[in-house]
């Protein structure tokens, strides 16, 4: 293996250091490929004119102009297209990267692969990071002590924290805990609020049900439906130490569906008491919506039920979790927490009962990121 290696290295450095030798200096050139112009040499005496044109015209002319260009061009359309790199790696420029790992399973690996360092067990979110999350959450669980209002804070996983057995191989799995646990109990230790993750909860529950759809076209960077269900009541444990009269649903409650890929449709046997309020509930709140239907809300046929408020993403949405909390709730309020500072005003506005954060396990930069952008007055 280190000879291969070895070998791998030095075909990589001779692929990119012939192009940079065979630099094409010639003017005046056309591709016939590209059927365009190819950038011009810029003139040296122009980087004290205009520095960052020249920069950007030097950057045009040497991507016109490395050796082999043409020839590269070919090898990339072969590579792109070779049915052996489509076995190991699903990818379309401009799109986001997928891994094939064993028995076909399919993992989200976002753009570049940005999360396949958290699956190796490096630090995800940083010391410093974890510091402010952590003091900006405890900031919140006082203004919503303050005036009488619970908190949770409910951490989602990603396929590859549950199926970690399925991912390629030739990705060293990180030791346990994982990044997930880490950061979990970092908060945990560092702030008064309720806060879990839903790890153990779905190991559980891995044997006796598919819990994240095995590839594409199937949405893998989502869990199914029964897993949302198992999410829910690990959430619904948290919901009774405030609200010990709501009943959570029991798998009996549900009906569960499978298609001819295993994946499970699940719906709450009762007749829904609930139903989805029109976008224009929404009209004049301080709101980013960036997604289609990322900022929903519903309301009970009994409107004396209290009312809960999510800052969340897509994992708390109505085919996931929020069908199963609409049903317990008078009104039930999901905002992406992109939307976290305006936080104050959500709270002023909709006079929530309890507040449920949620986030799952590959936005947890982002969620950090808007937490931080909230200032209590």
């Amino acid at each position: 293996m280190r000879i291969f290696n070895c070998i791998f290295v030095f075909l990589f450095m001779t692929m990119l250091a012939f192009p940079l030798i065979f630099v094409d200096l010639s003017s005046n050139r056309v591709s016939v490929q590209e059927n365009r112009m190819l950038a011009e040499r810029p003139k040296l005496e122009n980087i004290k004119k205009s520095p960052g044109r020249f920069i950007r015209d030097f950057n045009a002319w040497f991507e016109d102009s490395t050796g082999f260009r043409v020839h590269l061009l070919g090898v990339y359309e072969k590579i792109i297209r070779s049915k052996w790199l489509n076995s190991v790696v699903d990818f379309s420029e401009g799109e986001y990267l997928y891994l094939m790992g064993k028995h076909g399973h399919h993992y989200f690996a976002d753009i570049n692969g940005s999360l396949i360092p958290k699956f190796q067990g490096k630090e995800f979110l940083s010391n410093e990071q974890l510091f402010d999350l952590a003091a900006k959450l405890e900031e919140i669980k006082l203004y919503l002590d303050n005036k009488e209002i619970p908190s949770v804070l409910m951490f989602c996983t990603d396929k590859e924290s549950i199926y970690p057995e399925f991912y390629p191989k030739s990705i060293k799995r990180g030791p346990e805990p994982n990044q997930l646990e880490i950061i979990t109990r970092y908060l945990l230790d560092h702030t008064n609020m309720d806060i879990f993750n839903i790890r153990q909860a779905l190991l559980n529950q891995k044997d006796a049900y598919l819990l994240y759809p095995v590839s594409r076209p199937d949405d893998v960077t989502h869990y199914t439906q029964i897993a949302a269900f198992f999410a829910y009541r690990e959430l619904m444990k948290y919901i009774n130490i405030h609200f010990p009269m709501m009943v959570p649903y029991e798998i009996d409650d549900i009906e569960i569906n499978f298609d001819e890929k295993d994946i499970s449709h699940v719906k709450v046997k009762t007749r829904s008491s609930y139903k989805r309020l029109d976008a224009s509930f929404f009209d004049g709140v301080n709101l980013h919506r960036p997604f289609t239907g990322e900022n929903h809300a519903y309301e009970n046929r009994n409107p004396d039920l209290p009312t809960i408020l999510f800052l969340c993403d897509s994992y708390a949405s109505e085919q996931f979790i929020g069908k199963y909390i609409a049903q317990h709730f008078g009104k039930s309020i999901f905002i992406h927490f992109i939307n976290t500072g305006h936080f104050e005003d959500y709270v002023n506005r909709f006079k929530p009962d309890i507040v449920v954060f949620q986030a799952v396990e590959r936005t947890l930069k982002a969620f950090a990121y808007w937490t931080s952008e909230l200032h209590i007055e």
